[in-house]
């Protein structure tokens, strides 16, 4: 098949880079996070980014959020030794005397000097293992054995981050350093940022806690600041950077609490709030100030979200209702129980599906198009790189930033082994710069890191690859390469290809499936599909059943009126789903055989015998009359409807109507193989803008076999899940419900692989294909 060409429609945006900085934990962690969020606080994007103490990176309770928050850098905080000396106080006194520095001017001369120098005690190495093994799991910042980001230096601007003062356009504004010294005055530094100035004002734990709730519309900011001017804007917020939050797929307006003390509490609120819109992290107990703004001063209509990373779900709920109880307003006498506006979940079940950007506000969605060749697999080659730009209010010399593609007709699942090679075209340099896979579509590096000739043009400082957009086969045998596993068509799948190429989509075959076409082609199977039909309009061969004009005509369907088959049936010719010729028999022996058109001639041999035969009446059947057209299915169509095929191209076609799979790329049926033997096979896979799911369809309400069967295919297609680091899994079947036995065994496996500490996909359950669709889902924990 040769390439085709074509113009893919882009939308460009320009954003700062997202970082997770991993902060060194110990015994003082709060104070650590507050150092390693003031050096964060003086970077462009910091709004977008989050700090994490080490030992949170590995947390269950992260592990899903961090995967959607997609960051561009992992990057280790190295603190100076000035800065551990204000945790520590006496450090530099001690180094000092540890080198015999007895002179005074000496000390204070060494001293200034090792006040810039990294400090890198035990707790800094560990933050950098962590960070590493966090950045390999992600698949970021780390191309081979180059890092682009290294660390966040206290006293040094670190490789290619742009500080946020030298884009930021009003005077800038955080919580003192010296005063976050409490998870509590933590909880709102993380708001608002964290500044290097002196302070002296003293705060309450519940004033902190209160100003958490609020956020950064708490006036806690300008009391540590009343000289600041009137256009001051806090460190971490979006208008600090010219930036504005880009929120696609979330449910707006809602409202997600963090309870708890620990270290992973923090980093769980962190990463929640570049996914959801108002996260508010409350540790401790005495909670009755911000309980006032939670219950009152936000939406009563709203229904909050409670969760914890350090506490078991009974004793947030313990906490939520005390809360709820003590709140400082009740209604007198209710007639009933006020209903509760809030819900208690489980960290891994918090609902996740959608993608957010902190972009550039004067630099987003900006549609641009590229001349692209489209391969035979489906993938996308660019045919020319994206012209070099410099948005309004950055400099190419000071500053650095994100660009970031996405295509409305050819999403990419933000998987970690798309990077690299799998985005660029072959003739590209892999060094010019950093590509990857990451809000629905294509981000990389503003500027070329390969190789930059001094006094170089804009254009060749710039970055301008030639992107790839992988079509929907090679993201699985990518994706499925990463784990160790290998990917081949199935049979099924073949089939399905083929029907594809013959109509020219995967959604013109999924039409197929829910048009009145589908029952008519089903008549092709045997002979017990046509006994309905009027004599002479269909034919019963060795190989298969061909139908008449007349036996079209009389398909019962009221909606399909005569002329629209009429067109259809003359377009499957066109096509090749059918051939159009004649049933012709042989005087020599007593074969009858379909002949196409083009097959037939006033004389013809038998496809048996090889005898020589003429176009004469008691040749064709039926034998009265003219000879009368026949119409014969193409094989793997019939293959295809004789496996009830239907039933995954409707579960994908009903899938594609789903907000958060528009748009989608679906591939056809596959296997999974483990050092070459196939252990799974799936019917569809569906690639969208954030997600990859895999699913299974069935005519019935349950797999083949007893319980023990059953359970054996449900593990296999979860594996198949992990395998291709797959978001879920949906099952899909013609009934009207599954079986209660069978979503007892995927509750039940859900279940176990959770206390297993296993990857536990999401699994929805989609019934009534081929009457009222409906779709539901699964948590993690097994329930509904």
């Amino acid at each position: 098949m040769s390439e085709q060409l074509t113009f893919l429609p882009l939308s460009y945006t320009v954003r700062p880079p997202r970082l997770v900085v991993v902060a060194p934990q110990n015994e003082d962690w709060v104070r650590w996070s507050a150092a390693a969020l003031a050096r964060l606080s003086k970077v462009w994007g910091c709004s977008g980014s989050v700090v994490l103490p080490a030992g949170t990176v590995e947390h269950p309770a992260l592990h899903r959020p961090l995967g959607r928050l997609q960051p561009d850098h992992v990057v280790p905080y190295v603190p100076s030794l000035e800065t551990a000396d204000e945790i520590t106080p006496g450090l530099i006194n001690r180094v000092l005397d540890h080198h015999g520095f007895a002179d005074d001017a000496a000390r204070e001369q060494i001293g200034l000097s090792l006040r810039e120098q990294p400090w890198k005690p035990v707790s800094v190495e560990e933050a950098e293992v962590a960070a590493a093994a966090l950045r390999s799991r992600l698949a970021t910042n780390q191309r081979e054995e180059f890092v682009h980001v290294r660390h966040l230096f206290d006293a040094s601007d670190s490789q290619s981050l742009t500080a946020l003062e030298s884009v930021a356009t009003a005077p800038l504004l955080g919580v003192p350093k010296a005063l976050v010294t409490t998870a509590a005055s933590l909880a709102y530094a993380m708001h608002v940022g964290v500044q290097n100035c002196p302070s002296e004002k003293t705060v309450e734990a519940g004033h902190w806690l209160q100003a958490a709730a609020q956020g950064s519309e708490s006036p806690l900011l300008k009391e540590f600041h009343p000289e600041a001017e009137s256009d001051a804007l806090a460190m971490m917020s979006h208008g600090a950077g010219l930036c504005i939050p880009v929120r696609r797929g979330f449910r707006r307006g809602a409202t997600t609490v963090v309870l708890g003390e620990g270290p992973e509490d923090f980093a769980l609120a962190q990463v929640l709030r570049q996914l959801h819109d108002t996260v508010v992290w409350l540790p401790g107990e005495e909670l009755s100030l911000p309980s006032m703004q939670l219950f009152h001063l936000g939406n009563r209509n709203d229904q909050m979200t409670v969760t914890s990373a350090s506490l078991d779900q009974a004793e947030v709920q313990r906490r939520i209702d005390e809360l709820w109880d003590k709140r400082g307003f009740k209604m007198i006498e209710p007639a009933e129980e006020e209903k509760r506006p809030y819900t208690v979940l489980d960290p891994r079940d918090l609902d996740l599906h959608g993608r957010s950007m902190v972009v550039l506000q004067t630099a987003w969605d900006r549609p641009t198009s590229l001349p692209a060749a489209v391969m035979p697999d489906g993938s996308l080659e660019t045919a020319l790189a994206l012209a070099a730009e410099v948005p309004p209010g950055l400099d190419p010399v000071k500053h650095r930033w994100q660009v970031t593609l996405t295509c409305a007709d050819h999403p990419l699942p933000p998987l970690p082994p798309l990077t690299g090679t799998a985005l660029i075209t072959a003739d590209q340099s892999l060094w010019q710069t950093f590509v990857r896979a990451a809000d629905g579509g294509i981000t990389y590096w503003s500027h070329r890191f390969d190789f930059v000739a001094s006094g170089a043009s804009l254009a060749g400082t710039l970055a301008a690859p030639k992107l790839l957009w992988p079509g929907i086969g090679s993201i699985l045998e990518r994706a499925a390469a990463a784990t160790g596993t290998q990917l081949r068509p199935s049979a099924a799948g073949k089939r399905s290809a083929i029907s594809e190429r013959l109509l020219g989509s995967r959604t013109a075959l999924e039409s197929l499936a829910a048009s009145p076409g589908w029952p008519l082609l089903r008549r092709f199977l045997s002979e017990d599909f046509c006994k309905d039909l009027p004599e002479g309009s269909w034919w019963k061969l060795k190989s298969a059943v061909v139908l008449s004009w007349e036996a079209v005509v009389e398909q019962n369907d009221v909606d399909w009126e005569t002329p629209a088959r009429r067109a259809q049936i003359d377009g499957w010719t066109r096509q090749g789903v059918l051939r159009r010729g004649l049933v012709l028999g042989c005087g020599h022996c007593p074969i009858v055989e379909f002949y196409p058109l083009a097959e037939v001639n006033q004389d013809y041999r038998c496809r048996r015998c090889g005898g020589g035969n003429s176009l004469v009446q008691e040749r064709w059947k039926p034998s009265a009359g003219e000879p009368r057209w026949f119409y014969d299915l193409h094989p793997a169509v019939l293959e295809l409807i004789a496996n009830d095929g239907d039933v995954p191209l409707l579960a994908t076609q009903y899938l594609r109507t789903r907000p958060w799979a528009r748009p989608a790329l679906v591939g056809e049926e596959f296997e999974l193989l483990r050092d070459g033997n196939p252990f799974v096979e799936i019917d569809f896979a569906l690639a969208t803008n954030d997600e990859l799911w895999l699913g299974e369809a069935k005519k019935g309400n349950k797999f083949e076999g007893n319980h023990r069967e059953q359970k054996r295919e449900v593990c296999k297609l979860l594996r198949g899940c992990s395998a291709v680091g797959a978001t879920g899994l949906v099952l899909a079947t013609a009934q009207s419900a599954w079986s209660t036995e069978l979503v007892g065994i995927v509750q039940d496996e859900l279940r176990g692989r959770r206390q297993a500490h296993k990857d536990v996909p999401e699994v929805r359950l989609l019934a009534g294909l081929r009457e009222v669709p409906r779709l539901t889902s699964l948590s993690s924990d097994g329930t509904s």
